[in-house]
């Protein structure tokens, strides 16, 4: 297999579903120009159940680079496998329906699962599960299944990474399946805020050295 970076595996699905999926011409290469890839998830996410996937597309819409795809393949089943024809594809239910499955083996879950799978308006959802009343009692994964990988954690989490309706500061105050999962979440976390801080402070100090470089007029002795 072809050794492949993260932001490269995405950046190629990310421009195939923009070919496959809006056929004007002129509006595709403005969506490709501005690397404009929430567009192109809301159109996926708005697409009917039998839209075609290749596999680029599925890393790029459920959000999985290359590496973890293939490793969700190999671990479970290939939902490419009968597949004919080049380039490989199979259906968006199809997908959707294998990735369910490989969350419920992931985590060894025998309930249905709660949360939508792929993305949403605000996000990537994490997979939860709920008690009779309907609430969130415990966190099980991301559904990117992110699981003990912080460069990934970290990537979920700057492409807005969600719980339903809470934001991960939220859920952190859950319980969760995995206790070694959501200490990479909150570590994730802690240098998420860090680097926010540090980018704010700058601002300020931008906005202030400015402030304090401009001459007012009354300083100016005619």
């Amino acid at each position: 297999m072809t050794l492949i970076s993260n932001q490269d595996s995405l950046e190629e699905g990310f421009i195939r579903s923009a070919l496959e999926i809006i056929a004007n011409p002129g509006k595709r290469s403005s969506v490709v120009a501005r690397s404009d890839h929430q567009t192109v998830r809301q159109l996926l996410d708005q697409a009917p159940r039998t839209t075609l996937f290749t596999q680029s597309m599925a890393e790029f819409y459920l959000a999985i680079p290359r590496r973890q795809f293939e490793a969700l393949k190999r671990a479970h089943s290939n939902p490419f496998a009968k597949s004919v024809g080049r380039p490989k594809m199979i259906s968006k239910d199809g997908l959707l329906t294998w990735f369910g499955l490989v969350n419920k083996s992931v985590h060894a879950m025998a309930g249905k699962l709660e949360g939508r799978l792929g993305r949403t308006a605000s996000g990537t959802p994490f997979i939860v599960m709920r008690d009779a009343k309907k609430k969130i009692n415990r966190i099980v994964s991301h559904a990117g299944i992110t699981t003990l990988d912080l460069d990934a954690i970290e990537e979920a989490f700057a492409r807005g990474a969600r719980i339903s309706s809470l934001g991960v500061d939220q859920a952190l105050m859950l319980p969760w399946a995995n206790p070694a999962e959501k200490r990479l979440w909150r570590q994730a976390y802690r240098i998420y805020i860090d680097r926010t801080h540090a980018e704010t402070v700058a601002l300020l100090d931008r906005q202030e050295l400015d402030e304090a470089t401009v001459i007012s007029p009354e300083s100016i002795v005619s």
